[in-house]
């Protein structure tokens, strides 16, 4: 969703602006620079320092307006905690419904650029609280719009399509801009819920509707829309043209942001059709940009592009470093969307406990007007009251308890992997580092297998992400029948899985690794719609008498699986002393040194 949420957290709010009438010249200038911010960013950022001069001798409710603008500019050119310090001054300076709820928008925006979701989602709780004293129509409408442009910068995808379709239905064949971005807004929406030909559709829609009535910079976004739905749908060739038209007109605009995400999608379609001189020349200037969270995205789609690149002229070297900084990349990009989600989760509990707190505070009024009627009356009113306070005490008790169940649930779902419901990779190195503890304290054998299915990406390209998601899960279940009770199977990132055996030899291991191997090349995949093979590659290792935590056990057990995999995939390797390495199979240890000997037991 970050390829879409940098240009709309700006450009979302810049239509619903209220224009207070043209009383005084500042007045007159505030509309005029409302205006340019649809057709040419560069001439506010001048008329912005030209107006500030005399912001002393602005009304309170210009001074506010100007400040707006000021914070919206400043965003636009990344200056985000500038923008935050000036779009917090709003609040000292307005009451004004309409100007405050700009205000919030656009602070959320600026937060969300700077990663601060929390300060984001407190600020888009108060453009909520704000809609409901909105009574003008037309800005209630531009405001749901400016919501779901939020939505979609924070990550909540599921709320977008809401607020669209609200601002959708109040909207008159008149307002013509509210609904470009409306309509806009839910193609990226079915673009989000993996609806490429019906995102494909509605972005055309949008760009003709947007076009027609003069947004360009929102027609354009519509444009770049229909590139990369053609890229999900597997079209690169079809795709290119309107990615490259998208580009030239960004580049009219001046928007680095939006240029860098094109080149990125430039990159992965030119190795689509495979012109591969053109793929790296996209996918260099994408590496070429400096490494900050705008970027994070984009250089995960050029290092996976030139890790490809790299393959194919042969560069195995080069291919494994640029794979290994995808997956950073890729650790990066999920790291990130876990805390929107943590974020956007307590916000939501936040704005829930409010409501709780309001109605037990109404309950607290109803009881101490109890209190008092029972002074005044006999015993019946006596039973009324006691009934009222056991009813209260019991609708606490139901909360305390609801609030428990939801904590243990939070808790569970934080340690299991919710495609394949094993153990995470954060929760099964805790426990494999627990186990490890009591199994070396008894003077017991412990070993780790590390295992990943081959070939992978080809299943995910060939027959779509659902199928990969089909095969994780598939063989997650295939091997829980394949360990004891007490051993620990975890999903440690993308394909990648590790087996905890306590009490157990490397021999123990070398049988377990191989009736793992067994069990995933035997999978029936034509359940899932296709026909394909599944294989696994597998390192083990075992305990060592110096061994004093789980990270010795896993760096070998990782070498080993690099072993595994040079020696022709589908294979069991057991960790031999000669056996050092440089490179690494999984992300699960740091990198290693020196080359590895192989023992392994091949798949027949």
């Amino acid at each position: 969703m970050k390829r879409f949420s940098a240009l709309i957290g700006v450009v979302l709010g810049i239509f619903c602006m209220p224009l207070v009438a043209a009383t005084v010249d500042y007045d007159v200038a505030l509309n005029e620079i409302a205006k340019l911010q649809y057709t040419d960013l560069s001439a506010v950022a001048a008329k912005l320092p030209v107006l500030e001069a005399d912001f002393e001798h602005m009304t309170h409710q210009q001074q506010g307006r100007f400040l707006i603008f000021k914070g919206a500019s400043l965003t636009f050119n990344g200056k985000y905690q500038e923008a935050i310090e000036t779009l917090r001054r709003v609040e000292l300076l307005v009451h004004d419904v309409d100007l405050l709820f700009s205000a919030y928008n656009y602070l959320a925006t600026a937060n969300v650029a700077q990663r601060n979701f929390k300060d984001a989602f407190d600020a888009l709780a108060k453009s909520l609280a704000l809609i409901e004293r909105i009574e003008n129509v037309n800005f209630k409408r531009t405001s749901y719009i400016r919501i779901a442009g939020l939505y979609i910068a924070m990550g909540a995808t599921e709320d977008v399509g809401i607020y669209a379709s609200k601002a959708l239905s109040l909207a008159t064949e008149k307002d013509t801009k509210d609904i470009c971005f409306a309509k806009l807004y839910l193609a990226v929406h079915s673009l989000e819920f993996k609806n490429f030909a019906i995102a494909f559709d509605e972005f055309q829609s949008t760009r003709t509707y947007c076009d027609s009535v003069e947004v360009p910079l929102v027609a354009n976004i519509a444009l770049k829309g229909m590139g990369e739905s053609k890229l999900k749908l597997m079209q690169p060739s079809e795709a290119i043209p309107y990615l490259l038209d998208a580009l030239k007109k960004y580049e009219l605009f001046k928007y680095q942001l939006e240029i860098n995400s094109v080149h990125a999608l430039l990159a992965e379609a030119y190795l689509g059709i495979k012109d591969l001189q053109k793929a790296n020349e996209h996918a260099q200037f994408v590496m070429g940009l400096a490494d900050e969270p705008s970027t994070t995205e984009h250089k995960y789609k050029a290092t996976r592009v030139m890790a490809q690149l790299s393959a194919q002229r042969n560069d195995y070297q080069q291919a494994y470093e640029y794979s290994n900084k995808e997956q950073g990349y890729n650790q990066q990009i999920l790291d990130e969307a876990k805390i929107k989600n943590l974020a956007y989760q307590s916000a939501k509990f936040n704005a829930d406990e409010q409501i709780r707190e309001i109605n037990l505070l109404n309950k607290e009024r109803e009881l101490y007007i109890a209190q008092q009627t029972v002074k005044e009356r006999e015993y019946t009113n006596m039973l009324m009251f006691i009934t009222i306070l056991v009813g209260g005490i019991f609708f606490l008790g139901i909360l305390l308890v609801v609030g428990t169940l939801q904590k243990r649930k939070f808790m569970r779902m934080a340690k299991i992997d919710a495609l394949t419901g094993v153990l995470n990779r954060g929760a099964g190195q805790d426990l494999g580092e627990n186990l490890f503890v009591q199994v070396a304290a008894r003077g017991g054998d412990f070993c780790v297998i590390l295992f990943d299915l081959d070939y992978f990406k080809q299943i995910n390209d060939s027959f779509g992400h659902g199928t990969g998601d089909w095969a994780l899960k598939k063989v997650a279940e295939s091997l829980k029948s394949c360990i004891r009770n007490g051993d620990v199977l975890a999903r440690i990132g993308g394909e990648e899985f590790a087996i905890f055996l306590p009490y157990a030899n490397v021999e123990k291991g070398r049988e377990v690794a191989e009736l793992c191997r067994t069990k995933i090349a035997a999978i029936d995949t034509h359940l899932s719609g296709h026909q394909f093979n599944i294989t696994a590659s597998f390192g083990v290792s075992g305990l060592k008498q110096d061994d004093l935590s789980l990270d010795p056990l896993l760096h070998r057990a990782d070498m080993a699986l690099y072993a595994a995999k040079s020696s022709g995939r589908n294979t069991v390797c057991c960790y031999a002393e000669t056996m050092v390495s440089s490179k690494r199979a999984t992300n699960i240890n740091k990198p290693l040194v020196n080359q590895p000997a192989v023992e392994s037991t091949k798949a027949l």
